[in-house]
């Protein structure tokens, strides 16, 4: 009788612990799939970033070409310009014929000074990224 009252004992105290011990392991399960299930929805948005940041970094980078080619074809212009000059005799010039050495100079300057408002308009690049 102590026998089977003992193994009785420990056969219950042992399905107690299965019990409880799987009721523990469904906790962790149901934990480790909440987990799952943010992360899931954490790294979506990650990669949502990601997404867009990459698209932000080609579009910079576009601008950058556009302003280096900018440069480029300005800079072009300067030297065409320096060489129109340097062949130029503006003494001469402005003496034989005054009158239309002031309207070339003066259609020069407004040429100048709109190129100049054009370029400094901090609007410039916010404007040409709506248009394109």
């Amino acid at each position: 009788m102590n026998l089977s009252l003992i193994l009785g004992s420990l056969l219950v105290i042992s399905v107690a612990g299965s019990a409880w011990y799987i009721d523990y392991q469904s906790d962790q399960i149901t934990t480790l799939k909440g987990n799952q299930l943010v992360l899931t929805s954490k790294i979506q948005e990650q990669n949502e970033s990601i997404e867009r940041h990459l698209l932000q970094a080609k579009k910079q980078q576009e601008e950058m070409n556009n302003l280096a080619l900018e440069n480029r074809q300005a800079m072009e212009k300067v030297n065409k310009l320096r060489k129109t000059f340097a062949n130029l005799d503006l003494d001469e010039s402005a003496l034989a014929n005054p009158e239309d050495m002031q309207r070339r100079i003066n259609r020069g300057s407004e040429r100048v000074m709109k190129e100049l408002e054009k370029l400094s308009n901090p609007d410039r690049l916010y404007e040409a990224n709506i248009d394109g």
